[in-house]
């Protein structure tokens, strides 16, 4: 028998007594039990040896990092210069190339927390896909708002200011 807060418990195990003797509070109806992980949580843990491992390479997120602020840095001077100076055909081209890689980036990185190939092979791939043709069906279309219409600058600036024209019109009316 151990003793419990001062009190003799009945039943109490070898190793309730041994953090009694330590002077550790223990109690005897052992409420917290340990669960083995299959018990807890079924098949969906997997096994740490059949998870296939990808070759060591420390530089490919060293490159992909320094890749993405690059991409970064050039999108500030691209919208700052619309900004400034107004639509130019140069600058329209190059924000139809930047502006989709930055958002490819951004969204390649949220694929690849959320659905990691090893743990989701065809949802990733398929999304992996998916996101490629976008950003490609992206920089198509600005490609053609750039050659066929007012640029991309204009674009988004008749768009900013759709409700003001309409606001406009309607007061002068």
């Amino acid at each position: 028998m151990a003793l419990v807060f001062g009190r003799r418990a009945a039943g109490a195990s070898g190793l309730q007594r041994a953090r009694q003797a330590a002077g550790l509070r223990t109690s005897a109806t052992g409420l917290f039990r340990a669960t083995g992980a299959r018990q807890l949580f079924g098949d969906e843990v997997p096994n740490p040896q059949t998870v296939p491992q990808p070759a060591a390479n420390r530089m490919k997120g060293s490159y992909h990092w320094m890749n993405e602020r690059a991409v970064s840095v050039i999108t500030v001077p691209l919208l700052a210069t619309a900004f400034v100076f107004g639509p130019h055909a140069i600058n329209d081209m190059l924000m139809g190339v930047v502006l989709p890689i930055h958002a490819y980036m951004g969204f390649q990185q949220v694929l690849a927390d959320y659905f990691d190939l090893r743990r989701w092979p065809a949802v990733g791939r398929a999304l992996k896909y998916a996101l490629v043709a976008v950003t490609g069906l992206a920089m198509f279309g600005a490609w053609r708002i750039n050659t066929t219409d007012v640029g991309l600058t204009s674009y988004f600036s008749r768009i900013w200011n759709a409700n003001k024209r309409k606001d406009d019109s309607a007061t002068t009316n």
